[in-house]
């Protein structure tokens, strides 16, 4: 079975809000204009989308699984057949983005992926931890050494 490999817009802004921003369910809940209890559900089933894009990314790359952080956005697989580690974020409006272990540096033909990669560190508030970083492959390499811990 196929999903789509993207979040639903309100869905992804009360994930966003209460583990990027680390607001509490009814700050969102006033900031969205619904209720506490449509923020939890949001919260819930984003949470539950969430895991399949990660597992249907899985699959579609031949991976074994290594782990999953929903409330940071990200997955750590590794496809059989490479042998290499691959990261894979989640970029809010856009869907799931993948970089390989070996292969993280931006240049010209990856600028755009790097580009959206740093956005996802940003909207899940993973940025945090690497202060005074500001070159967009250094905050990528930052990240995944954290990741890696």
């Amino acid at each position: 079975m196929a999903i789509m490999l993207k979040l639903p817009k309100r869905m992804e802004e009360a994930l966003l809000a209460v583990y990027g921003d680390g607001k509490r369910e009814s700050e969102v809940a006033k900031e969205l204009g619904v209720s506490k209890q449509a923020v939890s559900k949001f919260v819930k089933e984003g949470r539950a989308r969430l895991t399949e894009i990660f597992l249907e990314v899985t699959e579609i790359l031949h991976a074994d699984l290594i782990r999953i952080n929903l409330s940071k956005g990200y997955a750590i697989i590794k496809p059989r057949q490479l042998r290499v580690k691959a990261y894979v974020f989640y970029v809010p409006g856009e869907g799931p983005r993948i970089l390989f272990e070996e292969d993280i540096k931006c240049l010209e033909e990856t600028r755009t992926l790097c580009k959206e990669v740093v956005k996802a560190i940003k909207a899940w508030g993973l940025i945090k931890a690497c202060k005074g970083v500001d070159n967009e492959e250094d905050i990528i390499r930052c990240i995944i050494k954290l990741l890696e811990e």
